[in-house]
């Protein structure tokens, strides 16, 4: 359930936005009853997944209607609630976020007891989700042959789940590197530079929510040809961090394999494609002008001041041209931007129908009205805590028209819905769990 904030908490959560600029309307929390389902409502997820990149999934299902039941280590929980910034409870804000709308349990997998609840509410699941080692749950024999060949068995790891690295365990600093992504970010002269966020864990968990939603559509096609529900159309989902990295590398393999050609770091432009560029402003603001396409391009040029250097100049008639001449191009462009404001920038290629824009922070795109207007900020509380304080958390993509997805609630505390599950959907008693409380597997 969506739990109402204190009118108390949401006046200082108001008085905070206006403070900044900021509408206050965006705060506004609606009831449960009111939130979209989401088109993945009805759909059950027992969530083993871990850190980011099994969080991000599992977030993304719960987030689009699914009743995910995230299982976690008794006493230790998710790595992710500890990590980075903490809100007044101690709790990650990393894991408010990604923990929304999922019902948290905690089974211990390294006791026989506890994988035998684990099975059991597998057999009760549409999705089995999970980022463990390869070759780990198949040892705990919870793989995809020891459970029903009707689940959908997505698993998330740094390799792949076959192949001479299938057993390595997969970070992803170093599956980004082996995925070829910081080969290519950075500069030519400079070590390979790390984007500040796990941005390999986020892919793939964002290949693997995808690969789940495509299964349960195949799985459900099958089922409506049948006129009856079969049981033998689960399957398994394999996405790794590597090559989630590497399915985003365009033609850089086509290139390499047909031309020779192993793209290389270009700093802040992309290389082969002229003018895209990242400069600095009179007053110390970064933006980027991309002026590519040769209508684009002539404007561009005749706005920065040059309009003899449009496409009616040979010389500059198309990109294979312009990359020929791309360091006179820039320094152009490079010296009229830094004549400027920003604010004179973005008018001036705003008149020129020429597509540019500010390098935002976190910060900026808090404030940013284009942001706001489209409701990419989203407030909620941990079920069962009226008094806690809201958590402030970005909106989850895409943007569906008629089944939108929608926050609930944040991530809720450590084993917070252990025993609403075991007696809700395993009907086990109160002694009963009680006793697996003291044995230990809970």
């Amino acid at each position: 359930m969506l739990v109402r904030k204190r009118s108390s908490s949401l006046g200082q959560i108001s008085q905070i936005a206006l403070a900044y600029g900021l509408h206050a309307h965006r705060f506004k929390q609606t009831d449960a009853s009111t939130q979209p389902q989401g088109p993945l409502a009805g759909f059950r997820v027992l969530d083993l997944g871990q850190v980011v990149a099994g969080n991000f999934c599992g977030a993304l299902l719960a987030y689009f209607g699914a009743d995910v039941i995230k299982v976690e280590q008794p006493g230790k929980g998710d790595a992710l609630r500890s990590l980075r910034f903490s809100d007044s409870t101690g709790t990650s804000l990393w894991w408010r976020t990604y923990g929304r709308n999922r019902r948290c349990v905690t089974i211990n997998l390294h006791h026989e007891e506890g994988r035998e609840l684990t099975r059991q509410l597998a057999e009760k699941a549409d999705v089995l989700l999970e980022n463990f080692r390869p070759g780990v749950m198949e040892k705990w024999n919870l793989g995809p042959k020891d459970l029903s060949p009707g689940l959908i068995f997505t698993r998330i790891s740094g390799y792949g789940q076959t192949g001479p690295k299938a057993s390595l365990a997969g970070y992803a600093s170093v599956c980004e590197g082996y995925g070829g992504l910081r080969h290519l970010n950075g500069f030519p002269d400079m070590p390979p530079v790390r984007p500040n966020f796990s941005y390999g864990d986020s892919l793939a968990g964002l290949h693997a929510a995808f690969g789940t939603v495509m299964a349960l559509l195949h799985r459900q096609r099958k089922s409506d040809a049948a006129d009856s529900f079969q049981t033998s159309h689960g399957q398994v989902i394999d996405a790794s961090i590597s090559e989630s990295v590497f399915n985003m590398l365009e033609g850089c393999i086509s290139e390499y394999a047909m031309l020779g050609h192993d793209r290389q770091p270009s700093g802040s432009t992309i290389s082969g494609v002229v003018p895209t560029s990242t400069t600095r402003t009179k007053d110390g603001r970064w933006v980027i002008i991309g002026g590519n396409g040769d209508s684009v391009y002539s404007r561009l040029m005749a706005a920065v001041g040059h309009p003899e250097m449009g496409t009616d100049n040979p010389k500059y008639a198309n990109n294979t041209k312009r990359c020929a001449a791309q360091d006179e191009i820039y320094k152009v462009i490079d010296e009229w931007v830094e004549s400027k404001t920003l604010d004179e920038v973005l008018a001036a290629m705003k008149e020129a129908r020429v597509p540019s824009g500010p390098i935002l922070s976190p910060g900026d795109i808090y404030k940013e009205e284009q942001f706001q207007q489209r409701n990419m900020f989203h407030t909620a509380q941990p079920p069962g805590d009226e008094s806690g304080e809201p958590v402030v958390m970005p909106a989850m993509l895409p943007v569906l028209s008629e089944t939108p997805g929608s926050t609930k609630w944040a991530g809720p505390s450590l084993g917070q819905h252990t025993e609403e599950v075991l007696r809700g959907e395993l009907g086990l008693k109160v002694k009963e769990i009680q006793r697996l409380r003291d044995v230990g597997a809970i």
